[in-house]
Order: structure tokens, then sequence, then C-alpha cells
């Protein structure tokens, strides 16, 4: 794949000082890495030579499935990746589509790996896993171009690392995570689907949603760009109590592609970003049964996903 430099539009001729100049602005402002990192990269002492994620704090579970990988970027990083394989309890079946999460701010993998465990039972999916450069014990420092480097790489490792497929890949991207995950769709053919979780606009749209005019070269994650190039079932979740990211009226005028269907999920009122994410009650059982139903792109039938199934917190 031929990755661009930056998240911005494929091809685009405003990849030049200035914008190089916001992306190291950005890298100050926009990003919240946890300090210090939830855990760290240990070997397993069997001598096979294989990794896990500790977490530090004992509150967060150890999730042994994991297979877990170092990688290195475009831009000279290396990064973490943690591959969660759906098992359903008995070992005989595997899962078609895997799930190329992009995680929120303030949070890294060791705290985000419990939650990709529970997705990938109830989903039955698997999930792909990482941190972004600056992240939990990723080097380097943290940058919208950055993001995009690493989220090419984690694409690539699912392909030579875990043979999994790129029709088989579900994109999904939680708040700014969303920005390299619209970035990669925008640029990619044949993906199953995409799943944006609380998305942003642009980063100056954060501010004012409702903008009109802002030069490309002054923002960063111009999604309301890239998303009319996505060429992919594509649904976009947000809760009407969520007044950090998404906003319905400004996300629907984004939308003109025909082949892109979208489902703004209104029904979550009084659902935000963090009801969502950490899987309150009725918000997580209709959150699930959307992303089940992102436009037939996910194969598995959701019947058996009850509220009972997401009454507690992940």
């Amino acid at each position: 794949m031929a990755v661009q430099r930056g998240c911005w539009p494929p091809n685009s001729r405003m990849v030049n000082p200035w914008t190089r100049m916001v992306d190291g602005i950005a890298s100050k402002l926009a990003f919240f890495p946890p300090q210090p990192a939830s855990y760290t990269v240990e070997e397993h002492k069997d001598g096979t030579g294989q990794l896990y994620i500790k977490p530090v704090d004992r509150s967060y579970q150890r999730v042994t499935s994991a297979r877990v990988h170092w990688l290195q970027t475009s831009q000279g990083n290396r990064i973490i990746s943690a591959f969660v394989p759906y098992a359903d309890g008995r070992g005989s079946a595997r899962a078609k589509l895997t799930v190329l999460y992009s995680h929120g701010n303030a949070v890294d993998l060791g705290q985000m790996l419990p939650v990709y465990k529970d997705l990938s039972r109830l989903l039955r999916v698997n999930i792909m896993g990482y941190d972004y450069t600056g992240y939990g014990a990723c080097s380097g420092i943290p940058s919208v171009t950055a993001t995009c480097s690493d989220i090419s790489a984690v694409l690539e490792a699912l392909e030579t690392i875990h043979g999994v497929k790129r029709r088989d890949v579900v994109l999904y991207g939680q708040s700014v995570g969303s920005g390299p995950t619209v970035w990669l769709a925008a640029q990619q053919q044949g993906i199953a689907g995409v799943v944006l979780h609380s998305p942003l606009l642009s980063g100056v749209r954060v501010f004012n949603p409702n903008i009109r005019y802002w030069p490309s070269w002054a923002d960063i994650y111009p999604n309301h760009l890239l998303v009319r190039k996505i060429n992919a079932p594509l649904l976009v979740m947000h809760g009407t109590a969520d007044e950090v990211s998404s906003r319905a009226a400004a996300w629907q005028k984004q939308f003109r592609c025909s082949r892109t269907a979208v489902l703004h999920l209104r029904a979550l009122v009084g659902c935000g970003l963090h009801s969502l994410a950490l899987g309150l009650g009725r918000c997580m059982h209709l959150y699930l049964v959307a992303i089940c139903n992102v436009c037939g792109c996910l194969s598995t039938p959701w019947s058996h996903l009850t509220p009972g199934d997401a009454g507690s917190p992940m």
C-alpha cells in the first residue's frame, strides 16, 4: 500500500511546511497518553520468545490469549500490537472477521485489552489492538502523522503476521482514533467495513462543528473531507449526551457517497462517549447490536446479544 504522508486527503497538495508545523503543535496539544503507562511488555519465560502485556495496576485484567508483537512504522517508531483471537470456549469456532481497533485519547493498550477480550467474545470477531507512537510502551512522540504511520503498520501486520486478508478487516476508530481510521479507510479498497465511534469531524470542528470554512493546512484529521472517499459499509455511532466528538446534524451533511451506508444511533438518548466505551447497560446493548448490523458486513448473527450480555461494565 502506498502510504500518504500525514492524515490529509490522499493526493493532497496541502502537505507542506505549514501542515508539518500544525502537526507539531497538535502533537503537544491533542494527545494525552496516560502517564505512567498502565502496562509493561514482558517476555514469557518458557524460551519461546513470545511477548505478553503485563498490567501495572492489578485492577486491570491480564489477557493471556493476546498475541503480542512489536511493529516498526514507516516513521521509524516502535509500537506494540495485540491480536485477540475469538474463542468460543470449545476451541472449535474461528472468526471470519477481524476488527482493527484504534482507541480513544487518554487510554493505552493495557487499559483497553480487557475491553477487546469482551468485544471479541460478544461480537464473535478477532480484535487487533495497538498503541499509538508515544503511548504506553511505544517509542517516539505522538503526532497526527505518526498515528497514520502506526495504523498502516498494524494493517500490514494483520496480513503478514496473522494471515488476515484485508477483505476480512473492519476498521474501528474511537474518538481521536477516528482520524487514522478514516484516513486509512479513504485509501483502502475492499475492506469489510468501517465503524466510527464518537468520531471527530476534524480537529477544529471539535470546538465548532458548524464552521463553514477553515483551511485544511491549519486543521488535523479532516474526517469531514475524507469520509466521502470511503467505499465500504460505514457505521457512525454517537450518543445524544456526547458533546465532545459527534454532532448528528453536522455529521449528516458529510455523507454523499451512494455506496456508503450510515446509521446514526439517535436512540442512545442520554448516552455519551464514556457510556458507550464502558458498556453501560442499554447503551452497550444497542452499541453491540449496531456494530453487528453495520450494513451486513458483520456476518455473525446478533440475536445472541441480550441486554444481560452488556449489563455490567467491561
